[in-house]
């Protein structure tokens, strides 16, 4: 056990340092044509579903999120992410924040970190996230470590990771697929967002599986604002502009893990899927 949690701790660090080296090297050896952020510029996103589970009902699931991104320069940029989630009784609230360096043109390298305190337990995380953009295909990749802190027991140190890949169809249509493990408990997912051309707003819809029967379903709304432009479409919007909320994906794409192979990372041993 202590050296499942050591080997954790020590992959979660070493990606960490990985992807700040790459990020601070890549802002060494010259400027983008594009500034890593274009402007100040945010979003905010609600929505709601179900989420189902072995041996439970299924139950209605309600999210709210907001991300505000920051240009450093024109190589760095900064974001703050915040999120509420509602779940078979229980309501969860965390936030991260995220430093990277980007190429709009074709990479994200950075650094990313949270709190999260979802009634039943406390956790923190840290890690390294990366993008990789290929003309319309983008691969997006996040892991490190996270520490559970339940209200009753001790803490456990565990490990996250994320990667999904996205295909824009459209300049305003990104259809998606990922992949995720946190603590130990695996989950596969699809999601499709579409950008309406009229105005600065996008559908998102989400279905997830998982063990143990896991089974989640969520249709929310993003409203962009800000940035260098007021009419831009949404694959621009996701590399000039606003990272990925990883606040939402720790609540969401984690453990519904039972005790016997995984620390509870969500109330009860559900987690809110977005």
């Amino acid at each position: 056990m202590q050296n499942r949690h050591f080997v954790a701790a020590l992959l979660g660090g070493t990606i960490i340092s990985g992807f700040w080296g790459y990020a601070v090297e890549a802002a060494d050896f010259g400027k983008t044509s594009l500034p890593a952020v274009s402007a100040v510029n945010g979003k905010i996103e609600a929505g709601g579903g179900f989420v189902d589970l072995d041996d439970y009902s299924s139950d209605e699931l309600f999210y709210g999120a907001a991300s505000l991104s920051i240009p450093l320069g024109e190589s760095f940029g900064a974001q703050v992410d915040v999120n509420v989630g509602h779940a078979f009784d229980e309501t969860g609230a965390g936030g991260a924040l995220h430093l990277f360096t980007r190429d709009p043109h074709s990479y994200l390298a950075g650094l990313v970190g949270g709190y999260g305190d979802v009634g039943y337990a406390k956790y923190g995380w840290a890690g390294g996230e990366a993008e990789l953009y290929l003309d319309r295909v983008s691969l997006e990749f996040a892991a490190g470590y996270l520490n559970v802190n339940p209200d009753s027991g001790s803490s456990d140190d565990e490990f996250f990771g994320f990667a999904d890949a996205a295909l824009y169809a459209t300049d305003d249509l990104r259809l998606s697929v990922g992949v995720a493990s946190v603590a130990k408990f695996e989950t596969a997912n699809i999601a499709a967002e579409y950008l309406f051309s009229s105005m600065p707003v996008s559908l998102k819809l989400k279905g997830e599986v998982g063990e143990d029967g896991y089974a989640a379903a969520t249709a929310g709304v993003s409203f962009y604002f800000g940035g260098d432009e007021a009419n831009k479409s949404l694959i621009r919007r996701h590399r000039e502009d606003d990272p990925r909320n990883r606040a939402l994906d720790i609540f969401g794409a984690g453990a519904a893990a039972s005790a016997s192979s995984a620390v509870p990372v969500c109330p009860e041993g559900y987690c809110y899927v977005y």
